[in-house]
């Protein structure tokens, strides 16, 4: 009998701190239950042979891959990073020849991290044939590897902890980065898509550069370090900064500050459901007055669902498209349904989930 290696990973939520980790500082992102499944078993091929049900598309691999043949962003290249990210971490380790399904429940581009899911789940399906044993800080660190520096995508580390560690962490993006579990809360999330397309690469570009700039001339400024800085300290010198630099100043700093305080909520044992609500709905305007990453759409199903008696709810990914994640304790299905009727968009109940898996039968 054929041994089949089967591996998943998840879709993420980022419920706090958007736009920090590439700042080094911490976000606090949540896996949820839709999920990215991966089966594979070797073949006497002398090829990988990839199949996704969702896309309706066939790739077929070699298994010596030496570099990247396909065009970046393309599903084909998500596969060949991933298998070139896991031979620079295991450099004498081959890839037996298989043949590979893939079944998504992840909507592509729309901000819950459909790639960062790809990688994780790949790099464990890789990991369970080659028979190598990696550990969660591993996966996410060969899925970073792929992404980043083979494909060449501006993203930070969030998204593939948060898949390969699951649950609710707090991920302080330092390097190395830590990593420290948060107590869940007795809440429920739903997920509306926006319907309109995120891709990472548009946001990460020029935004990004902007952001980085204006933190850093304040740093020179002030001769200190952003995770020291406070809404205080940048009133008391607004005098010297540009229009444009102190929205960004206050959306980022106003931001990391909100995540400190949901990090310190979040490790309690009774928290406070009211507050955490209104943390997400404050980073959400950060996000979109400061910032500049949102849309009318995405502003419309954070106040449609404020109205409706949610607890509150922000943008998810990098903006200017993808989902919405909104933070409900009452209600919450005739919320869902109340949005999808006004809203006419998808609508998701999630749960927070476990991390990336691999199960060999």
């Amino acid at each position: 009998m054929n041994t089949m290696f089967y591996s998943s990973a998840p879709a993420r939520v980022c419920l706090y701190g958007e736009h920090q980790d590439y700042l080094k500082q911490k976000v606090i992102p949540a896996a949820v239950n839709l999920r990215l499944y991966i089966r594979s078993k070797k073949t006497t091929k002398s090829k990988i042979s990839i199949k996704s049900r969702d896309l309706n598309n066939e790739v077929t691999l070699p298994n010596n891959l030496t570099r990247l043949t396909s065009d970046i962003g393309s599903f084909e290249s998500y596969l060949e990073a991933g298998m070139l990210a896991f031979k620079n971490f295991k450099h004498e380790t081959s890839i037996a020849p298989i043949d590979v399904t893939i079944v998504s429940q992840i909507p592509i581009a729309s901000g819950l991290s459909s790639s960062a899911a790809l990688l994780v789940a790949w790099i464990e399906n890789l990991a369970g044939v080659a028979d190598v044993h990696l550990n969660e800080r591993e996966v996410a660190e060969i899925a970073y590897d792929a992404e980043h520096n083979i494909l060449g995508i501006p993203c930070g580390k969030m998204d593939q902890y948060a898949s390969s560690f699951g649950k609710i962490i707090c991920l302080s993006t330092t390097e190395p980065p830590e990593v420290k579990q948060l107590n869940e809360p007795q809440v429920d999330l739903i997920v509306v898509d926006s319907k309109t397309p995120k891709f990472t690469s548009d946001v990460h570009g020029d935004k990004v550069q902007k952001i980085k700039t204006a933190v850093t001339k304040f740093e020179n400024l002030t001769k200190s370090n952003l995770s020291e800085l406070s809404v205080d300290s940048l009133n008391q010198r607004k005098n010297d900064l540009s229009v444009k630099d102190l929205k960004i100043l206050k959306a980022v700093i106003s931001i990391k500050e909100n995540t400190l305080e949901a990090e310190h909520e979040l490790s309690k044992q009774n928290m406070d459901y009211e507050l955490l609500g209104d943390l997400l709905t404050k980073q959400q305007i950060q996000l979109r007055e400061g910032i500049g990453v949102s849309l009318p759409i995405l502003d419309k199903i954070v106040d449609e669902s404020i109205a409706l008696g949610a607890l509150g709810g922000k943008l998810t990914g990098a903006g200017l498209g993808g989902s919405v994640v909104i933070m409900s304790i009452d209600n919450t299905q005739e919320i869902a349904n109340s949005l999808r009727q006004k809203l006419k968009l998808p609508v998701k109940t999630v749960k927070i989930d476990e991390g990336s898996s691999l199960v060999v039968k």
